[in-house]
């Protein structure tokens, strides 16, 4: 007579969240498991575990070490007869009863029983079609304690999520967490560090005026201590990551963005949450620098090129890069195009082609002479009043003119009340007195308006055309200061305002009989197309500003041997208008 071989048993442990990986959950699970399958004498074939996968939502159900059980059961891997061994019915399910059971039954099916250590359960077909009523009525009690404790903390979870709610709405702190720049206790309000706010306004000023992430942590490093804690043995650092996220995030504004479940979907709520730190207009400049500045160079911080993105080959039309040469102790910098360096014979043809693959264009444009030269005939064009703009000032101002503003209105309405006064008794001495004090204190306030006003259009960068040229003059300076800190301020704003006007500028080479080498010439269109600028490769302008599209006419006419791609470049140029 032979034994009955011994059933193989499969036991499944599960935890929830990521915290539960450090705690007893997983050992509790193991021992109740394996201590069944002793005393009832099954084999103990293969241990499967679920880490950070919610019962509640039915996840390994699905997917995860229970997923692919379910799958192998599908496909006949698993022996008929053998058994599924869980701790309790609610590390197998806690979704609605049905849902649960469906599962077990079609497990059933296949022969598979599913063994319960607490309390001791065997779940087969026989228990689970009701014929041993007392096993499907422990079943079905086990089963509804695990889906009513995940309701109940699913409900308690979402009350306490509205409370929190409900007092960010009132501007109370509902958590010991919040941003560095502000103080404050829970259920109380927050009150705000004026220095380190002015760290953050003065990292959105950086930010407007060019600098990037890596060039602000490495001024802040340089001159403040960090906010942040070290990482580790690592020394406290103001790192790219977090001045990123000062920048982007609507924490300086004052806004809560709420989110909501696992995976922190925003709800679309904003709640006026935190103290404002950074004016709306500062804001503003710095996160439309960020989307400019995405489209730039790593050195941008350092605006090199002021024409980044607008040099073309006037061969091939594609983009000139700056080079750098050092010779004697001295620094060259020179234009070439990209495509001339590439693999492949020089273009024949229309350079334009796809297979197209190097370009005739191999001579290099002095870049320091054509940067002067443009300079000297656009710069006033290309900072207009937006560029002068104190936005530390705008706003301070803005409320000084109102409120003068409305002082002035009070006054002027007591003023009108006294005279009419007088008209109305020509004996009412009490009130020629009245508005014979009031006079000097109406003047003072008119003037203290006048001189707000005037700030003001000066902070907005309004001034006579006289001073514009002047100021302007003064930024030329700058950008070839000595001064690292002045000169990569003026450039950065250069460039900024140079995209704004220069449609594009085009580089070419030009051969001429009885010379050997070919005139380089440069030419310098505005968006619009009103007026474009030749330039000799020493800087020197030829002949007058003319029309965009005449002189590209003119300047592609007088090439020779050399195919000509002008219009294409005043497509590609205009459509960026």
């Amino acid at each position: 007579m032979t034994d009955t071989p011994r059933p193989k048993a499969y036991r499944y442990h599960r935890f929830s969240t990521p915290e539960q990986d450090s705690g007893t959950s997983l050992d509790r699970q193991r021992k109740a498991t394996k201590d069944l399958c002793k005393v009832k004498e099954w084999q103990d074939v293969e241990v499967i575990e679920d880490k950070g996968l919610s019962a509640w939502k039915g996840d390994h159900l699905r997917v995860g070490g229970l997923g692919r059980f379910t799958d192998r059961v599908a496909a006949g891997e698993i022996d008929p007869g053998s058994i599924l061994v869980i701790e309790n019915l609610d590390r197998l399910s806690r979704e609605k009863l049905r849902k649960a059971r469906r599962w077990i039954e079609d497990v059933n099916d296949a022969g598979i029983t599913v063994a319960v250590c607490k309390p001791e359960l065997l779940l087969d077909e026989a228990a689970m079609s009701g014929s041993n009523m007392g096993t499907m009525v422990l079943y079905l009690m086990e089963a509804g304690r695990g889906s009513g404790e995940s309701d109940r903390k699913s409900d308690l979870l979402l009350a306490a999520q509205e409370e929190r709610m409900a007092k960010a709405r009132n501007g109370i702190v509902y958590t010991n967490r919040m941003p560095a720049w502000l103080i404050g206790e829970r259920d109380g309000k927050f009150e705000v560090n004026e220095e380190r706010a002015q760290v953050v306004r003065d990292i959105y000023t950086w930010c407007a005026d060019g600098l990037g992430f890596q060039a602000i942590a490495k001024l802040l490093n340089d001159t403040v201590e960090p906010w942040t804690k070290p990482h580790r043995k690592s020394h406290a650092t103001w790192k790219p990551g977090y001045i990123r996220d000062i920048l982007t995030k609507p924490v300086v504004e004052g806004e809560y963005h709420r989110r909501t479940g696992d995976s922190r979907k925003l709800t679309g709520e904003v709640i006026d949450y935190y103290p404002r730190v950074v004016p709306t207009e500062l804001v503003a400049k710095a996160r439309a620098a960020l989307r400019d500045r995405s489209t730039t160079g790593p050195n941008h911080h350092e605006a090199r090129n002021l024409f980044s993105g607008l040099l073309k080959c006037g061969h091939c039309g594609d983009t000139m890069v700056r080079v750098v040469s050092r010779a004697a102790g001295k620094e060259y910098e020179h234009l070439k195009c990209i495509r001339y360096n590439n693999a492949g014979s020089p273009v024949e043809g229309d350079p334009n082609e796809k297979n197209a693959r190097r370009c005739i264009n191999g001579t290099y444009y002095r870049y320091d002479a054509f940067e002067r030269a443009a300079l000297n005939q656009i710069l006033h064009l290309a900072l207009d009043n937006t560029y002068f703009t104190r936005a530390d000032l705008t706003a301070p101002l803005v409320v000084e003119v109102a409120q003068l503003t409305k002082d002035l209105e009070v006054m002027q309405a007591k003023q009108r009340r006294y005279m009419t006064w007088i008209e109305e008794d020509d004996e009412a001495t009490e009130a020629k007195d009245m508005l014979r004090e009031m006079r000097p204190a109406l003047a003072d306030v008119r003037l203290k308006l006048d001189q707000a006003k005037l700030g003001l259009e000066r902070a907005r960068g309004n001034v006579t055309p006289e001073e514009h040229l002047r100021r302007v003059v003064e930024v030329k300076d700058a950008i070839y200061s000595e001064d690292d800190e002045t000169r990569q301020s003026a450039r950065r704003k250069v460039a900024e305002a140079v995209r704004s006007v220069v449609s594009v500028a085009t580089f070419r080479r030009q051969y001429v009989e009885g010379k050997r080498t070919p005139v380089r010439e440069a030419q310098l269109a505005l968006a619009g197309g009103a007026l474009a600028y030749r330039f000799d490769n020493d800087g020197n302008m030829i002949g007058s500003p003319v029309n965009f599209g005449s002189a590209m006419d003119q300047f592609g006419s007088t090439n020779t041997g050399a195919e000509d791609v002008m219009p294409a470049i005043r497509r590609r140029a205009l459509s960026k208008l």
